[in-house]
């Protein structure tokens, strides 16, 4: 049998419209109550990537995140909900900027913060992963300033807690060793659903600082890398360039092949995303060759502080693993000869204040 991935419509984050859109995306996989029985202990895992309002479009839109809640306790489970963001940001300080603060008062329902760390594998995972009986995971269609796109796959690295992320991009500093060690986590974090929320999408420089696309749309599956698949169809993108998707796939932890995926609701051909523009194009410098490595010696990028927007709250400094970057009253400076580039502090400055800067050759191959 085909794994099956459903696409539904939801033109905005009304919360009538999207109850009604999410409950048509589980209905389409066979409804919720066939994966969330009376009972069990649940987690909602959304993306929750630093204190974002929510008209940001960087962390996962609270009214999708109720509406999962909503069905998952209609179906007798206890709910609560759980992300590690990046960096030194603590989850309660996230919560309460991104809104899930408001959403579990309003809801009756517990917040979980990584009080407790279990090490599998060696790595570091939130005590409170292994307290529940299944994980719905709710990504956010954004791009990756490292990893080209995160998707349903990459949203589950938020199992690992805090300051421990950026250890693990300080050891393992290269986009592939890091699919390994995003894959390694999934493995252990495997959801049992995924609801991709993509009625607002990021493109260009995300996870934090791209542009926001309306999308009008939500995929869900039970196969986390079947979703990632769909959402690079939906962009024009083959699956397999992605290199999470290619080491789940290569585990066979899921299914990349849009042929052997069966999808409902409405198809990718009618629903094609234009213009949709990833950070880096895989392959571009590989298809040059032996002429590769000199052309790379040319290539230049890394992270800037941008002066206007920085607040000197600490948060990059702290988050950094190579300690690469000062604060100072004047100007705040991110030492690149130090920096491993893996975009830590683009990703948890909650200001805009760092972006990624780049030569002309590196914009020219669309890194």
């Amino acid at each position: 049998m085909k794994t099956r991935v459903a696409i539904v419509k939801c033109e905005n984050y009304k919360r009538t419209e999207v109850e009604q859109a999410v409950k048509k995306a589980f209905d389409l996989l066979g409804g919720i109550s066939a994966f969330i029985k009376k009972g069990e202990r649940v987690l909602i895992k959304p993306n929750m990537l630093s204190a974002r309002l929510p008209e940001d479009g960087v962390c996962t839109h609270p009214e999708v995140i109720r509406a999962v809640v909503r069905l998952a306790r209609d179906c007798g489970a206890t709910v609560f909900i759980g992300d590690n963001p990046g960096g030194s940001i603590s989850s309660m300080a996230v919560y309460e900027g991104a809104g899930l603060s408001a959403l579990a008062k309003e809801e009756g329902i517990e917040l979980k913060e990584a009080k407790g760390i279990k090490v599998v594998n060696n790595i570091p995972i939130a005590a409170y992963i292994f307290e529940c009986d299944k994980i719905i995971n709710i990504p956010k269609m954004k791009t990756h300033s490292l990893m080209g796109l995160t998707g349903a796959v990459k949203n589950m690295y938020g199992a690992v807690a805090g300051l421990h992320k950026s250890e693990l991009h300080k050891k393992y500093p290269s986009p592939e060793e890091f699919a390994k060690v995003l894959v390694d986590t999934f493995e252990i974090a495997k959801p049992s659903l995924v609801l991709m929320d993509a009625i607002v999408s990021m493109d260009q420089g995300g996870p934090a600082s791209g542009r926001l696309k309306d999308t009008g749309l939500l995929i869900a599956g039970t196969d986390s890398v079947a979703v990632d698949s769909v959402f690079a169809g939906l962009i024009g993108v083959e699956p397999l360039g992605i290199l999470t998707t290619k080491e789940a796939y290569g585990r066979r932890l899921g299914e990349a092949g849009l042929e052997n995926i069966e999808v409902s609701g409405e198809n990718i051909k009618d629903n094609l995303i234009k213009g949709f523009e990833i950070p880096g194009k895989p392959g571009l410098i590989t298809a040059l060759g032996p002429f590769a490595k000199f052309v790379a010696g040319f290539i230049k990028f890394g992270p800037r502080i941008k002066e206007k927007f920085c607040k000197k709250c600490m948060i990059c400094r702290d988050s950094c693993p190579v300690s690469a970057i000062t604060i100072n009253p004047g100007k705040s400076v991110i030492d690149l000869k130090k920096c491993i580039k893996c975009m830590c502090c683009h990703e948890v400055c909650p200001h805009k204040a760092v972006e990624l800067k780049r030569n002309f050759l590196a914009k020219g191959f669309g890194l």
